[in-house]
């Protein structure tokens, strides 16, 4: 694979006395607000052992952030690039505190390679990866071309729906089928296949199966799907919080789905868990079960909140002991 591959992370300290101002002044009573999507509980640091550990290979890190920096980061690192969103997002957007907006700019990053990983920061490798996890020999980013259904449980549903909605405005989903069958009916989504065959009755797309692990991209169709749909990107963008008519960079990746640009992936690449499944993470950072895991924060008691940061943070200190170059 003669090409580079970077990684893009985004982070942010939501206890910033400076961050908290700022977000104080804006004070939106509309959108997502949730303290729990700006709660950092110490463990970034290990992001980076684990890329360091099992992804030596990464052409370059692009660390994105609203003017902070960990301080515990070695800025001199060669492969390490702060973004700070004042370089990719319009200055009339913000200051900003809306992820999706965040996310729909990161293509703008100056000297991204075409093939880049886009990471949360709750998303941490967990066995040692190769290129060939994210991109195909041919440069196809690796994915699950999994059909879902709609099932609204919480206002991220509706970035779904408007996501899907684009896509089905632009795309036949029988034309799709035809040229794509093998790519979306694959003997790597194992069961998974059981939901897009109960779909095909349904004459156009319902949703796509998100799962929760960091994502391959091509920056020239992320460009181009951005180009194509620049009302909705702009409503987006100038949403402070996180809003129910927003977009969302999994856009670009149905893009690449209906495209074909992709190569199918196994199911079993990485796991999401919930911050209450404690054990379950622990027995998985042990084991190496997958190559990559989600901590999702969820609501706990302040008692469960500590508990569990200490037993994660010792699990991955164990497993991940020695200090990377990113860090001082």
């Amino acid at each position: 694979m003669n090409f580079d591959i970077d990684f893009v992370v985004t982070w942010v300290d939501g206890s910033d006395p400076v961050w908290l101002k700022k977000r104080r002044q804006v004070d939106s009573r509309s959108g997502d607000k949730q303290t729990l999507r700006y709660r950092d509980y110490g463990v970034f640091k290990y992001w980076f052992r684990a890329v360091q550990k099992y992804a030596p290979w990464v052409h370059r890190v692009y660390l994105v952030t609203d003017n902070q920096v960990p301080v515990w980061l070695n800025m001199n690192n060669s492969k390490l690039r702060i973004i700070d969103h004042s370089q990719i997002i319009p200055s009339s957007a913000l200051p900003t505190f809306n992820s999706n907006s965040i996310e729909l700019n990161v293509f703008k990053i100056k000297e991204l390679s075409e093939h880049f990983v886009l990471f949360n920061d709750d998303m941490f490798l967990n066995a040692p990866v190769k290129k060939s996890d994210f991109f195909s020999s041919k440069g196809l980013p690796k994915d699950m071309a999994v059909q879902n259904a709609i099932m609204p449980i919480e206002d991220f549903d509706y970035i779904s729906v408007n996501n899907i909605k684009i896509i089905n405005q632009h795309f036949s989903k029988s034309e799709v089928l035809k040229t794509q069958l093998f790519k979306f009916f694959n003997f790597k989504y194992g069961y998974y296949n059981i939901l897009s065959i109960l779909l095909l009755p349904w004459p156009r797309f319902t949703r796509f199966l998100d799962p929760h692990v960091p994502v391959s991209l091509l920056k020239s169709i992320f460009k181009n799907v951005i180009e194509e749909n620049t009302d909705s990107y702009k409503k987006t963008v100038y949403h402070k919080f996180r809003s129910k008519e927003d977009n969302s960079f999994w856009l670009v990746r149905y893009y690449q789905l209906v495209l074909g640009k992709f190569k199918p992936r196994f199911i079993g690449f990485g796991k999401k868990y919930n911050f209450n499944e404690i054990n379950a993470i622990l027995k998985d950072i042990k084991r190496h079960k997958h190559k990559v895991i989600c901590v999702n924060d969820v609501e706990l008691s302040t008692d469960e909140f500590k508990r569990n940061s200490d037993l994660l943070l010792r699990s991955l200190n164990n497993n991940l002991k020695n200090k990377s170059s990113f860090e001082k």
